[in-house]
């Protein structure tokens, strides 16, 4: 169950999308229109019959063929997500990630980790209805302070214990650690502190605002 919808730069030529925490925003010159809530990623119905392991056998050896992984419905144990993310340290084809309802734990963090700091090539990473807890989805934000390539990064529906992970410690921690990233137009998490949520909002439309410069030639 993997969506095409999304367009491989994040934006459109003529106006930025902007996903932030269950808001979707247009923008469009100075005008912000806020629909009711951010439109759904994933079918957790829907069965994907990835070969998991000939996957990342791809993605080890560079197959340029290899553009997107979308492992989203598939269980993975630990092994297999560290050995996914190990593979995609030094893998320069695949520019969109997808592992949406996999089963993935805190225990997979630092591996996710070492991947956005040192691959430059992906522009997009789906971590959504997993089971990561709030202090390492802030590690994971944080860990974007140097990246320029990164333009998606989507972490909503993480559930411990029946409960969204963060609390408002961490998603002030999150939103603080957007205002270092410059590259991502596009985030989603389930905000419960309308603050954090704001500041967020504002570093986000900031950076849809340097793409679009940039496209037009302005930075």
């Amino acid at each position: 169950g993997c969506s095409e919808r999304d367009r491989s730069s994040g934006i459109n030529a003529e106006y930025g999308e902007c996903y932030v925490g269950l808001h979707f925003f247009v923008i469009m010159a100075s005008n912000v229109v806020l629909a009711e809530k951010l439109p759904a990623e994933v079918d957790m119905d829907a069965v994907n019959e990835i070969e998991v392991e000939e996957t990342i056998a791809q993605i080890k050896n560079n197959d340029t063929s290899l553009t997107t992984c979308c492992f989203n419905n598939v269980q993975m144990d630990a092994e297999t997500v560290d050995s996914s993310t190990a593979a995609m340290v030094r893998n320069t084809t695949v520019t969109k990630l997808e592992m949406c309802n996999c089963g993935v734990t805190d225990s997979a963090m630092e591996g996710f980790i070492t991947m956005l700091q040192s691959n430059k090539t992906v522009e997009s990473v789906s971590l959504e209805t997993n089971k990561i807890a709030g202090k390492f989805l802030v590690k994971l934000v944080q860990s974007l302070d140097t990246s320029e390539t990164l333009k998606e990064l989507r972490i909503a529906n993480q559930k411990c214990l029946q409960y969204y992970s963060t609390g408002v410690g961490d998603e002030m921690a999150i939103a603080k650690a957007l205002e270092k990233n410059t590259s991502l137009c596009k985030f989603s998490l389930n905000w419960k502190n309308g603050g954090s949520r704001n500041t967020a909002d504002r570093f986000i439309m900031r950076n849809n605002d340097i793409a679009r410069k940039k496209r037009r030639g302005l930075a």
